[in-house]
C-alpha cells in the first residue's frame, strides 16, 4: 500500500511511526510506503519520464520558467499533485503487476482538495490536443471511475468544518463527478457522564466534603466537576453535528472517538480498528 501526503508536513509519516519522508516512496511499516508531494519534484519527474528532460538546476533561466509554470500558475500546480498520484496508480513492477494494491491519499484542506480534483477538467478546457491532453484525459477518467477512485470526507464536530464538509460533498459531485462514500466525524467524545458520575463529582465539591476531599487529593476537586461538564458539552456537540451531517449527506457518517494520546502509530492503530469495526 502507498500512503500519499499532499501537504508535506511530516504528519502522515509520524502517524505511521516514521521520521519525515521525501518525494520517493519510503517503507514505514510492512507493506506500507509513504511519499510526500512537492510540486517542483513532481514537475521534474514529469519532464524526465515523458519528455526525457534531465534534471536541471534552479540557477538556469529555463529552470526559472519551469518553476513559474510548476508552482506559480494554479492549474498546472494542481495537476502536478493529482498527476503524480495517478502516475503511481499506473506504475507496474517488472512482472507487469501493479506496484501498489491500494493508494490512500491524505489530501489537503477542502478548498485546495477541490482544486486538485477538478484540475483535470480545467486543463481539458485549455489543452486541445497532443500528448498532454491524452495524459490529462486518462487522469480524469481515473478520478471519475468509481471502481478505482473514491473519496472520504473528514470533519470535526464544530460548526464550520461540518458546513464545509457538506459543501465539499456537493462541489465534488457537481464539478468533479467523483464518488464520495463515507464521512468521518473525527475527535468526537463518544461517551457522556453518567448520572452517578455527575452526582459523585458534585458531592466532592459540596461544602461538607470539600475540605476532606481536597486534603485527600492534594488539590481542589473543582476541576473534576468542570471536566464532567466539559465532557457533557463535547458529547452533545458531537451528537448534534453527527445528526446534522446525516441529515444533509446521503452517505454513512462514522464518528471517531477523541484520543488523548500523542499522535503516532499506536493512535493510528486505534483509529484503524475503530474504522474497521464501523465498516464491518
Amino acid at each position: 500500500m502507498l500512503s500519499v501526503a499532499v501537504d508535506a508536513k511530516g504528519d502522515l509519516a509520524a502517524a505511521l511511526g516514521s521520521h519525515p519522508v521525501g518525494f520517493q516512496p519510503h517503507v514505514v511499516e510492512r507493506n506500507i510506503s509513504v511519499i510526500e508531494l512537492h510540486p517542483e519534484e513532481s514537475f521534474q519527474e514529469y519532464l524526465r519520464i515523458y519528455f526525457k528532460v534531465p534534471r536541471f538546476t534552479r540557477l538556469t533561466p529555463l529552470a526559472k520558467v519551469f518553476d513559474f509554470i510548476a508552482t506559480g500558475v494554479p492549474g498546472p500546480r494542481d495537476m502536478l499533485v493529482v498527476g503524480k498520484i495517478a502516475y503511481e496508480e499506473r506504475r507496474r513492477d517488472g512482472n507487469g503487476r501493479p506496484m501498489w494494491d491500494l493508494i490512500v491519499v491524505d489530501s489537503a484542506a477542502s478548498g485546495q482538495a477541490l482544486g486538485h480534483l477538478t484540475a483535470p477538467r480545467a486543463m481539458l478546457s485549455l489543452v486541445r490536443g497532443g500528448v498532454i491532453r491524452s495524459q490529462v484525459e486518462w487522469i480524469d477518467r481515473l478520478l471519475r471511475d468509481h471502481a478505482r477512485t473514491t473519496l472520504t470526507l473528514c470533519a470535526l464536530p464544530e460548526e464550520m468544518p461540518v458546513v464545509e464538509a457538506v459543501e465539499l460533498y456537493g462541489e465534488l459531485r457537481r464539478q468533479a463527478g467523483i464518488a464520495v462514500d463515507v464521512c468521518f466525524l473525527n475527535r468526537v467524545v463518544t461517551q457522556s457522564v453518567s448520572p452517578a458520575q455527575r452526582k459523585l463529582a458534585e458531592a466532592m465539591v459540596a461544602p461538607e466534603h470539600c475540605d476532606a476531599v481536597q486534603e485527600r487529593l492534594g488539590g481542589s476537586p473543582e476541576p473534576l466537576l468542570e471536566a464532567a461538564a466539559l465532557i457533557d458539552r463535547l458529547h452533545e456537540a458531537g451528537t448534534r453535528h453527527a445528526r446534522a451531517l446525516r441529515a444533509k449527506l446521503p452517505i454513512p457518517v462514522i464518528p471517531l472517538a477523541l484520543t488523548t494520546t500523542r499522535s503516532g502509530l499506536a493512535t493510528s492503530r486505534t483509529i484503524a480498528d475503530a474504522v474497521s469495526e464501523a465498516l464491518a
